[in-house]
C-alpha cells in the first residue's frame, strides 16, 4: 500500500517545510502540503485534505502537523481518530521529515510516525562553541548540502 505524507499547519507551514524538502532532496510525489491560512476555517482545512485523500483513497497516511492542539492537528486527529491507516503528528523539523520520506517503504505507518517523533527529538541540537572568544574563520565552498 502506497504512504503518503501530508503537511499542514498554521500560516505556509506546510508548503514553506515542503518547498525546503523539494530543494535539498527533490521533488516527492508522496508529500502534500495544506495551509491553514487567515481565510480558512476548520471546515475549510477539513475540505483541503478531504480533497487529497479522495484522490489517494488507496494510501496510508501520516500527518504532520506543526504544534499539538492546533486547528490543523485537531482536524487530522479527527480525521484519523477511526482509521488505522491514518497517524498524526505534531512538532517535527526539515531533517526529521527527510528522514522519514526516506525510510517510507521500509516501515509500517505506525513505525514511520514514532520514528518521525524519535527523529525530531534526536536531530535538535544546539552549536557548541570552540573558539574562546577567538575568530574562527570558516571557508565557503560552491557546494551546499
Amino acid at each position: 500500500m502506497r504512504k503518503i505524507i501530508i503537511l499542514t499547519g498554521h500560516g505556509n507551514f506546510a508548503t514553506g517545510l515542503k518547498s525546503s524538502v523539494n530543494l535539498i532532496s527533490g521533488v516527492n510525489n508522496d508529500l502534500f502540503a495544506v495551509d491553514f491560512t487567515v481565510e480558512d476555517s476548520d471546515i475549510t482545512l477539513k475540505d483541503k485534505i478531504k480533497k487529497i485523500l479522495d484522490e489517494n483513497t488507496d494510501s496510508q497516511v501520516l500527518f504532520v502537523c506543526d504544534i499539538a492542539g492546533g486547528t490543523p492537528f485537531k482536524v487530522a486527529a479527527e480525521i484519523s481518530n477511526y482509521n488505522d491507516n491514518f497517524e498524526v503528528t505534531a512538532g517535527c523539523n526539515i531533517s526529521s521529515l527527510l528522514e522519514v520520506l526516506f525510510q517510507k517503504d521500509m516501515l509500517t505507518i505506525s513505525e514511520l510516525a514514532e520514528h518521525i517523533v524519535n527523529t525530531s527529538k534526536n536531530s535538535v541540537m544546539k552549536f557548541k562553541k570552540v573558539s574562546n572568544g577567538q575568530t574562527i574563520i570558516v571557508k565557503e565552498t560552491e557546494e551546499g548540502i
